[in-house]
């Protein structure tokens, strides 16, 4: 029997185009698809940009109600950020409504009789933990990274002092936040193996690894390497700094080897929202198609005979490397773009350590543009069946079909 639930998320899981966005959609996508009854709490920065009148309406076949929370950036907004900081980190405390939006979110959440609430990533929490109490059911958190980690690799790959300290603010708090959170949860379900790992190793033992899943698409579109656009793709987010550290090392380190040891070589960069930043990075490199705010991963990466990730710094499972293996074209990157997955991947990567290894290991895949033996069996690990061990794993913790005393 299927359940109902109530899902958190950091922002509008809509459009899928990179990371968590695509981790989430898929997942409450497979679990819609499966008849359960989902609402979904999100929050929207005036910063983030506004979202088009299709994302609400492709959502709404996930969720029977959306619920967009500003973070404000007012004085008094900013005021009880503040206030709330010596208790929680920076982002979390930004994400804590008042007191009567949180009065009518607990009583709308009574009114629905969750089995359980989801927070996919952390920083929904005090909300989350508040909802979950309030209905007498489990708090589950979907974890993305190590995020104090994370954070910590984001302030040493940016390079200017203001955006530096900025993350470094955001890190206050964050470690002993995030341990005490997941140590009071029911159950975390991880996207990454090493930090399931790191976390059993800190106490937390209600805790497993659950991969990004892709439910009824077990692949891309698969076009044959001669039918493809471009030699070399990538699709990634564009702003943030770990991403915007790897396509720096890719322009001017890799690029470079690539212009003379394959002229002619051509290229798909694409990506969300693109920083100025990014745009600098591009302007050096002409023969670099930039593709802002494409539609899927699909349209790239489909059209990609080698695809790459160039991804220095980060924790968790770089969820990007893990859409790569839904096609059938070599893939090259980094023991970064590589970590967390566990053995069954063992071999769909070429792991590069600097750039005239990544330079050689492109020339090489181009010159047969087919994946490694057993891509096929690989990607199935993130299809149907993936996603069926993780409603299992929900069904479980919520006691779902099971008499509770």
């Amino acid at each position: 029997m299927a359940g109902r639930l109530i899902v958190l998320t950091l922002d509008l899981p809509y459009p899928p185009n990179y990371g968590h966005k695509v981790d989430q959609f898929n997942r409450w996508r497979g679990f819609a698809e499966r008849d359960w009854r989902m609402r979904l709490i999100c929050w929207r920065s005036p910063q983030d940009p506004a979202a088009a009148a299709g994302d609400v309406t492709a959502l709404s076949q996930a969720f029977e109600a959306i619920e967009e929370l500003p973070i404000g950036h007012d004085l008094l907004s900013f005021a009880r950020r503040l206030a709330r900081l010596p208790r929680y980190p920076s982002h979390v405390a930004s994400r804590v409504p008042d007191a009567a939006t949180r009065r009518r979110l607990v009583a709308e959440a009574r009114a629905f009789r969750p089995n359980a609430v989801i927070l996919d990533g952390i920083y929904g929490g005090v909300l989350g933990e508040e909802l979950a109490q309030a209905c007498g059911v489990p708090l589950i958190v979907r974890g993305h990274n190590v995020e104090h980690q994370y954070f910590a690799g984001q302030a040493r790959t940016v390079t200017s002092f203001r955006t530096k300290l900025k993350w470094q603010l955001a890190r206050l708090g964050l470690e002993r936040y995030e341990t005490e959170l997941l140590r009071r949860a029911a159950w975390t379900f991880d996207i990454s193996a090493d930090d399931v790992g790191y976390w059993q190793a800190r106490g937390v033992e209600r805790i497993s690894w659950a991969p990004t899943v892709y439910p009824g698409t077990p692949h891309g579109t698969l076009l044959p390497p001669a039918e493809r656009r471009y030699d070399v793709a990538y699709i990634g987010n564009l702003r943030l700094p770990n991403n915007l550290g790897g396509l720096t090392w890719f322009v001017d380190a890799v690029l470079p080897i690539l212009r003379h040891e394959r002229p002619g070589t051509t290229y798909c960069f694409a990506g969300a929202n693109p920083s100025a930043e990014a745009r600098e990075i591009f302007a050096r490199a002409p023969e670099v198609t930039l593709v802002p705010d494409a539609p899927s991963a699909d349209a790239i990466l489909a059209n990609g005979r080698v695809l790459v990730n160039p991804i220095l710094s980060g924790s968790g499972v770089n969820v990007k490397s893990i859409d790569m293996l839904r096609y059938d074209a070599p893939i090259v990157t980094t023991t970064i773009g590589a970590q967390g997955f566990g053995p069954e991947v063992n071999g769909q990567f070429a792991v590069c350590a600097d750039a005239p290894t990544f330079a050689a290991a492109i020339v090489s895949a181009l010159a047969d543009p087919h994946p490694p033996a057993g891509r096929a069996e690989t990607r199935a690990l993130f299809g149907e069946a993936g996603l069926d061990r993780q409603i299992a794993l929900v069904e479980r913790v919520a006691g779902i079909g099971v008499a509770r005393g």
